[in-house]
């Protein structure tokens, strides 16, 4: 399958092994991924066994991370998409991580609005999670500008974070972009 979401500034695609170099910069980055289970990849090969996973999650259950591609230099920028939570669900998280360079401009919002697009549309999902840590504020912001709604603290990943979900038939009226285009 080549999986294609297109939006205003990304093309939004399956992640693929040659991918492994690009994805380091971001998976080897402390200050990117010191929130997430299992902490910064220490080398290429550990991030190449990451991929291998993110590539087998998406081969058995339709969804997985996806690469975020910046279309005015076609550079490799982030992930973004859906996962089972725990790596086992049954609840589905939105889950995205940015190469430092590109915080704070709008990328992660502008792919977890359609991720979750994506989710309730093509997936019939009828809910989807999203947690952190408390104090990650900008993740939290994430969260709200993608229509998500703070739902309490819940003990995930054997730690204590703070909950948001938006349900199917809130996911429309909530603000996702209509304007882009969505292409399996």
């Amino acid at each position: 399958m080549s999986f294609l979401i297109e939006t205003r500034r990304l093309y939004i695609r399956q992640f693929r092994n040659e991918d492994a170099e690009g994805l380091h910069k971001i998976f080897g980055d402390p200050e990117v991924m010191k929130r997430i289970p299992g902490g910064s990849s220490l080398s290429i090969e550990s991030t190449q066994q990451r991929l291998d996973k993110i590539i087998q999650h998406q081969q058995e259950n339709g969804f997985s991370l996806w690469a975020l591609i910046r279309k005015e230099d076609k550079k490799l920028i982030g992930d973004c998409g859906l996962i089972l939570v725990e790596g086992r669900g049954p609840e589905v998280e939105l889950s995205y991580d940015i190469n430092r360079e590109f915080w704070g401009k709008g990328y992660a919002t502008e792919a977890g609005r359609e991720c979750l697009r994506f989710g309730f549309e093509r997936l019939g999902l009828k809910r989807i999670i999203a947690i952190t840590d408390p104090d990650h504020f900008a993740s939290r912001r994430v969260m709200e500008k993608c229509g998500m709604t703070y739902q309490g603290i819940a003990k995930y990943y054997d730690r204590d974070l703070v909950l948001y979900s938006i349900e199917r038939r809130r996911a429309m009226p909530t603000g996702l972009d209509t304007t882009s285009e969505s292409r399996q």
